[in-house]
């Protein structure tokens, strides 16, 4: 009964130091054109990839949390890669327009002026062509 008990708390113990995440914890949409047997299919093999490089890396996460972001950062690249959709908070987007504009203080210097008109890639192929003719 003993050695029943040891074994069992021997097993529990090594259970809580576990750090081995047990799946994602972030949010992966189909990609476009992407049916649900595809998207199925690549999490599966980016589920079994996000456990493969953690499993196999040479440094092992300090806690459960290191272990799940790891695990979530390999997961996301890898749907990302298979062309599926990861949402992302708006405080993360990058916004293009200027929420704000203020304009250059008054004693600022205006840009140098260039001497004339630079030529636009567009008008080159044109003048090399006059050129050969």
């Amino acid at each position: 009964m003993l050695q029943i008990l040891t074994i069992l708390m021997s097993v529990f113990l090594l259970n809580a130091c576990s750090t081995m995440p047990s799946g994602p914890s972030v949010l992966v949409l189909p990609g476009i054109g992407k049916n649900f047997d595809q998207f199925h299919n690549d999490d599966l093999v980016c589920r079994q990839l996000s456990h493969t490089q953690i499993t196999t890396s040479r440094q092992q996460p300090d806690s459960k949390e290191d272990a799940q972001q790891d695990y979530d950062i390999n997961y996301i690249q890898c749907m990302y890669g298979k062309g599926h959709r990861i949402p992302v908070p708006d405080e993360l987007m990058y916004n293009s327009r200027l929420e704000e504009w203020f304009p250059p203080p008054p004693d600022m210097p205006a840009p140098p002026q260039a001497a004339g008109p630079e030529p636009s890639l567009n008008s080159l192929p044109a003048k090399a062509a006059k050129a050969r003719k």
